[in-house]
């Protein structure tokens, strides 16, 4: 099935013939809230939310005017701004609307409600980018960037998702399928006419070929994971023994009660995460529970997600009380998890002071205070741009942990692929590179994929 194809089967299982509507700026008390209509029907269903229908019917695409929005028996709902949209050059692909009228609920709800009684449906989640994607308009790379624009908390991020939403990960990608497709055939026709075909195709060939695939795909994964932290955030997980002040170190780096600090050790029975901004990187701290064997069955799952969290992180901020062997502690931390990227804090300093010479290589600190606290944000930043690779790597267009793991699986795949083997065997070996590169772009993808990535969008994006 070719992609156009493709494409207009999952429209029509989708149900993209019909016209949504949704708020499509943030829900809540402000300025102006936008409500869209997209779909065969956007421009009819407006024309009737609007008192004089000839002025809106005469709307020029892309040209706002001011114009009166009435409800259920001629009721103005409120003066707003419309402008129209024609398909397929609009963001969806589809004919739009868009309402730009007071913001809060009560407006926006009764311009939604009008819609709904003349004939358009709610839009589910990520459902206006979702039809993006059907009509051509973004390809699934760019679809899954615009979900982490909308998302991103710091420049970094910012910038990491722009990268992919301009569209550079699926015009390499696809340009590579185009390269690989090409030896592929060029296989297969040796494969059907071994005495006419692939004069010029020796070994040394193919491995060239190959290896010029190998090095765009080692590119494009080059700062990946930099740009994969600055959109989902590095996380920094808070452990130690328990009792040793972790879940209040946690609440005040985070500025509010998060955790709940007690002076019974295993309070924390589960881990808690909330996000914060340290100098300017996106960091998801987590508190976990004390490390220590019990008995008890709850506290023991606790401990076990906090082992889990630990070997998942890129930053460990390991806790010890002052005043205790501290020293005796980080060795045996060291010996069971061996983390590179540790950051040692010497928790309570308040309550038992500790001499330089003694601290050394650890951050003193107290909660209480806020004894080192700036010190210690600094210290999180700085093993967080570490644990990203440096400021000096460049900004990848992968924005999304689905992408990298098909990168590095066509990677793999493609390492695996010996020139030295039979044409057949290596056009099988291409075929699934190919399918990995495919499913990146969205060429190939099932429907559960899709519902998985869109899903996590937000009703109006």
């Amino acid at each position: 099935m070719r992609q156009d194809e493709n494409l207009t089967a999952r429209a029509s299982k989708t149900g993209s013939g019909d016209t949504v509507v949704a708020l499509s700026s943030a829900r809540g008390v402000g300025a102006v809230a936008v409500v869209r209509l997209s779909g065969p029907d956007s421009w009819a269903i407006a024309r009737k939310m609007v008192a004089g229908r000839k002025k809106f019917g005469a709307l020029s695409p892309r040209k706002m005017a001011l114009c009166n929005l009435i409800g259920g028996g001629g009721e103005l709902i409120d003066r707003a701004l419309a402008v129209k949209f024609a398909g397929p050059a609009s963001y969806t692909g589809e004919d739009s609307v868009e309402f730009h009228c007071h913001g809060g609920l009560a407006v926006s709800s009764a311009v939604i409600d009008a819609a709904l009684r003349h004939g358009a449906r709610s839009a589910t989640a990520g459902e206006f980018t979702r039809r993006a994607f059907l009509n051509g308009r973004l390809d699934l790379a760019q679809a899954e960037a615009v979900d982490s624009l909308v998302h991103a908390r710091t420049d970094e991020g910012r910038r990491a998702a722009l990268a992919g939403l301009d569209g550079g990960l699926g015009t390499q990608v696809e340009a590579m399928r185009r390269s690989l497709i090409e030896l592929k055939t060029e296989l297969e026709y040796r494969i059907d006419f071994p005495d006419e075909a692939g004069q010029g195709l020796s070994a040394e060939k193919i491995e060239s070929l190959l290896d010029d695939s190998l090095a765009k795909l080692a590119a494009l994964l080059q700062g990946a994971r930099r740009a994969l932290l600055a959109c989902r955030g590095a996380v920094v997980v808070i452990a130690g023994a328990p009792n040793v002040g972790k879940s209040s170190l946690f609440n005040t780096l985070l500025g509010s009660n998060r955790a709940i600090v007690t002076a019974t050790p295993g309070t924390t029975r589960d881990a808690v995460e909330s996000e914060l901004v340290l100098d300017g990187h996106l960091v998801r701290l987590v508190d976990t529970a004390g490390l220590r064997e019990s008995s008890g069955e709850a506290e023991q799952m606790g401990v076990e997600y906090s082992r889990h969290y630990i070997a998942s992180s890129d930053v460990v901020l390991f806790v010890h009380e002052a005043g205790s062997d501290f020293r005796r502690a980080e060795s045996e931390f060291l010996a069971e998890y061996g983390h590179g990227k540790l950051v040692r804090v010497l928790s309570k300093v308040d309550l038992n002071p500790v001499p330089d010479d003694e601290a050394e290589g650890f951050i003193p600190v107290s909660a209480k205070t806020g004894q080192g606290m700036p010190r210690l944000r600094r210290a999180i930043a700085t093993a967080v741009e570490s644990a990203t690779g440096g400021s000096g790597e460049k900004t990848s267009p992968v924005t999304s942990l689905r992408q990298q793991k098909l990168l590095e699986e066509a990677r793999e795949l493609l390492r695996a692929a010996c020139p030295a083997n039979p044409p057949e065997i290596i056009a099988a070996d291409i075929d699934e590179v190919c399918t990995r590169l495919s499913e990146i772009t969205g060429r190939i993808s099932g429907e559960d994929v899709l519902d998985s990535i869109f899903s996590r969008f937000c009703i109006g994006k």
